[in-house]
C-alpha cells in the first residue's frame, strides 16, 4: 500500500472529539466530512464501495471496466475506501485510464487516520477505525458505485442513502449489490434503461460499465453538488 502516493492528514488543530466511551457521534462525522469535501477539487464525484475481495468469476473484469469508463468522464473525482478488491480495482483501472488520456486522476482514498498511504491518488485520514471511516466515507459524495459487498458496503450504503444519496448498485455482481438493487429501484425514470443493465447477467461487462458511467453522469454535477 505504502509508496510514491500522497498523504493528507486532518491536521495539527483538527477536533477529533470523541463522546464518553471513545466514539465519534453524528455531528463529529459530519464534521469531518465537510473538512474532507472542502479538500477535494469540484468535479463529479463519485465513491466506489464493495467487497475487499472477489467472489464473482467476473467481477474483478467488471470494476476493471468500470473504473476505465468513469476515468473518461472529465471531471470525475473518484473516491475509495482505500481497502483492496472492489475499491482498488476500480481505482487503478481508473488511474490507469486517466494517465493514459493525459488527464489528473483526482482519486481519493479514505481511510482511519495512522493507515499507509497508497501508492496511487491521495490518501485522506477519516476517523479512528473502520467504522468510523464508513460513517465518513458516506457523507461524502451523492453518488456510490456499489459492487458486490458485505455488511461494510451495507454500512456505507446506509449512510448514504439515510442523507438523500444515490447508490447505483449493480446487482449482477451479487452480494449486497444484489439486495440492494432490488430494493432500491431504479432513481429516475429517465435512466431505467441503464439500470436494469445493472442485473442482467447476459449484459456484456462493457456495456455494464458504460451504464454505470452514464448514470454517474446524469446523477452528478461539474461543481460537486447536486445536478
Amino acid at each position: 500500500m505504502s509508496g510514491h502516493g500522497g498523504w493528507v492528514g486532518d491536521g495539527p488543530n483538527a477536533d477529533h472529539s470523541r463522546e464518553p466511551g471513545g466514539y465519534m457521534i453524528s455531528s463529529d462525522y459530519d464534521a469531518v466530512a465537510a473538512a474532507i469535501a472542502g479538500r477535494l477539487p469540484s468535479g463529479r464525484r463519485v465513491a466506489v464501495i464493495g467487497s475487499t475481495q472477489f467472489w464473482g468469476s467476473d467481477s474483478e473484469e467488471v470494476c476493471t471496466a468500470v473504473g476505465t469508463r468513469l476515468a473518461e468522464i472529465d471531471e470525475a473525482v473518484l473516491l475509495t475506501g482505500g481497502v483492496p478488491g472492489v475499491g482498488e480495482t476500480v481505482g487503478r483501472s481508473f488511474s490507469e485510464r486517466r494517465q493514459t488520456l493525459g488527464r489528473i486522476a483526482r482519486i481519493f482514498h479514505v481511510l482511519p487516520e495512522g493507515s499507509d498511504p497508497w501508492d496511487y491518488g491521495v490518501t485522506l485520514a477519516a476517523g479512528a477505525d473502520m467504522e468510523e471511516r464508513r460513517e465518513i466515507l458516506g457523507r461524502l459524495p451523492a453518488v456510490f458505485v456499489a459492487i458486490e459487498g458485505g455488511p461494510g458496503t451495507a454500512h456505507e450504503a446506509a449512510v448514504a442513502l439515510s442523507r438523500g444519496a444515490v447508490v447505483i448498485a449493480v446487482g449482477r455482481t451479487g452480494g449486497h449489490s444484489e439486495s440492494a438493487y432490488s430494493s432500491l429501484g431504479c432513481p429516475r425514470a429517465e435512466l431505467l434503461e441503464d439500470w436494469k443493465k445493472l442485473n442482467d447477467k447476459a449484459a456484456a461487462i462493457d456495456e455494464i460499465a458504460t451504464a454505470v458511467s452514464r448514470m454517474v453522469l446524469r446523477l452528478t454535477s461539474p461543481s460537486g453538488g447536486e445536478p
